[in-house]
């Protein structure tokens, strides 16, 4: 697989798949689903069974990266990633983040981070310019992260 097609996969698989299995299954039905994948997969719940992870050649080879954070969180374009964290959290909001979502969206339990989502269009996100971005500049990987938020 080339490098601009997992740029692209891991960016759509982080924007669009925030959650686990089917859209339509409960909560309960999801974390069977979480726990079944889990348990199928290579590594139980143990430091010996990471221990026995080998890290691949290319990712130890690599010695710059880029990593992404990028999400409904840029909507409102204020503070950091911790937006979503720090808008309902009227004591102890870190840079101000509360008071600034109080003052333009107005109260978080009225217009909570939910309402950033359908506002999260990246309109201009081009997968080929960032492919060629990041590799002009010596990236050997890219991964993207993303923040969600119970409220």
């Amino acid at each position: 697989m080339n490098t601009r097609m997992t740029i692209l996969l891991v960016l759509l698989t982080t924007i669009l798949g925030c959650g686990s299995g089917p859209a339509n299954m409960t909560v309960t039905e999801k974390l069977a689903h979480v726990d079944k994948e889990a348990n199928d997969g290579p590594f139980t719940p143990s430091w010996e069974s990471l221990g026995e992870y080998e890290i691949p050649a290319w990712y130890q080879d690599a010695k710059f990266g880029i990593f992404i954070h990028w999400g409904a969180y840029s909507v409102p374009g204020y503070g950091n990633e911790w937006y979503p964290r720090e808008m309902y959290n009227a004591n102890k909001s870190r840079r101000g983040i509360y008071q600034h979502h109080l003052k333009t969206y107005g109260d978080p339990s009225e217009f909570g981070y939910k309402d950033f989502i359908p506002l999260f269009k990246a309109e201009k996100f081009d997968a080929t310019e960032w492919a060629k971005l990041f590799k002009e500049a010596g990236a050997k990987y890219m991964p993207a992260s993303s923040m969600w938020w119970k409220k």
